[in-house]
């Protein structure tokens, strides 16, 4: 009963503190710019190959880098010191529905990075046990699509223009119609966390953590729409680059109530940062006849940049020393965009000592939902007017590993899949585009 009340108290104090920080995520930005936020904000299952295969479901389970990073008080679970390096390899590749053409790149990064100090008495089983250390790196998102998109179907974006009093000096003639519009976008760019955490170990039952985190973000897009008038092309040319850095913290607990079962809650504050947008760009034709115009471009715009809450739940079921079952559900929540909800479910299987197996699986919706709107800057000072519509995002993923005496070695492969509305500009049709990665991780580790 004792038990039951303090976990009362802590899921209590959670939601409390998950409405303050709710209201303090709050930041200046109008419908226009909140593309640029929800962007940066999106994050994918990447880590350790063991997170990886895990799909993430590790909020319970903790020892291990990755899961830190989402619940602090998983590295009290640690009972020496470690070292860890994870390479990620991924091809991305973005399709538009009925249409042949796609874009592909491949890529190769760090995932993560990590040292992990561990300092207690382990020979004891109640009272604090430990308290341990640890720094560490970690991509949280890496930006590398290209999109090609084509339509026959949609309005134009010459009397969009006119209808918004944008002063420009093309003009379309009457006897010139609409025929087609097509889009080529290429994004590149990352998000990544530097993290210092401390955890402590209590009666091997409670594990409570803290955690820092810095946050940088860069996000290039270079953009060329074109639409065809009869015998003239009429091409609108964009560039937007955006970077900042921000800090948040991060807390939370592990609790295990009986041997076989382990429950997480670990909570994530907005981060405190700034951004940086610059942007260019004109509009143009490839004859005189229409003419050519130059907007003014914005150079440079600063903003207050927010990272949103975090709020992850988790319980893990070990079954025995043969592996372990986790199911997870994670909650994240942007000012002025709908909620986040991700489904999560982690298997593991150790078939012999020193060796195991993982799988898993998720769902996860995205900031943005359908029929939002999609605006248009009124001054034209921004020529990026191409949106993107996310729909719910899916990983399905395994990991072989094996940990020795002193190292460490895991690989996990995963595949992702989602669809994308992406808008060439606010009343254009949509390209339904199909996006999807693969992603091979190879983690190193050692241990003493």
């Amino acid at each position: 009963m004792r038990n039951l009340r303090y976990i009362g108290f802590c899921i209590l104090s959670v939601r409390r503190t998950v409405c303050v920080l709710s209201a303090l995520a709050v930041f200046d930005v109008g419908s226009l710019f909140s593309q640029d936020y929800t962007r940066l904000s999106e994050r994918t299952i990447i880590g350790t190959a063991r997170y990886v295969g895990m799909s993430g479901a590790m909020t319970a389970i903790g020892g291990d880098p990755s899961a830190v990073t989402d619940n602090p008080a998983g590295l009290g679970l640690y009972r020496r010191a470690e070292a860890m390096v994870t390479m990620d390899i991924g091809i991305d590749k973005a399709l538009q529905t009925g249409q042949d053409q796609a874009g592909k790149t491949i890529r190769f990064s760090l995932a993560q990075a990590s040292a992990v100090f561990s300092l207690g008495d382990f020979s004891k089983d109640d009272g604090l046990i430990a308290y341990n250390f640890m720094i560490s790196y970690k991509r949280h998102r890496t930006f590398s699509r290209d999109f090609f998109g084509y339509g026959k179907n949609g309005a134009a974006l010459a009397p969009l223009l006119a209808s918004a009093d944008v002063e420009w000096d093309i003009d379309i003639p009457s006897y010139l119609t609409f025929d087609s519009n097509a889009l080529r976008l290429s994004e590149r760019g990352q998000v990544n966390e530097f993290g210092l955490d401390w955890a402590m170990n209590y009666s091997n039952k409670l594990y409570f953590g803290l955690g820092l985190r810095i946050h940088s973000y860069s996000l290039t897009e270079d953009a060329l729409y074109q639409e065809v008038y009869g015998t003239e092309w009429l091409y609108n040319k964009s560039y937007v680059s955006h970077s900042g850095v921000g800090v948040g913290v991060a807390a939370g607990f592990i609790y295990r109530p009986l041997s076989w079962l382990r429950l997480g809650l670990a909570i994530h504050t907005p981060t405190i940062g700034s951004l940086r947008t610059s942007t260019d760009g004109k509009l143009q034709t490839m004859t005189d006849t229409l003419g050519t115009s130059y907007p003014r471009p914005l150079s440079f715009r600063d903003t207050d940049f927010h990272l949103p809450v975090h709020l992850s739940t988790s319980a893990a079921f070990q079954i025995g020393a043969y592996g372990m079952i986790a199911l997870q559900y994670d909650l994240y929540k942007q000012q002025q965009s709908p909620m986040i909800h991700s489904l999560r479910a982690g298997v593991e299987v150790i078939p012999i000592m020193g060796m195991y197996i993982n799988a898993g699986y998720a769902c996860e919706s995205t900031f943005k939902k359908e029929g939002d709107p999609i605006l248009m800057d009124p001054t034209f000072e921004r020529q990026d007017v191409y949106s993107q519509f996310p729909r719910t995002a899916q990983y399905a993923s395994v990991a072989l590993g094996y940990r020795g005496s002193f190292i460490m070695v895991q690989a996990a492969y995963q595949y992702r899949w989602q669809h994308i509305d992406l808008f060439a500009h606010e009343n254009a049709a949509p390209y339904d585009m199909n996006a999807t990665t693969h992603r091979i991780v190879i983690t190193i580790g050692w241990h003493r």
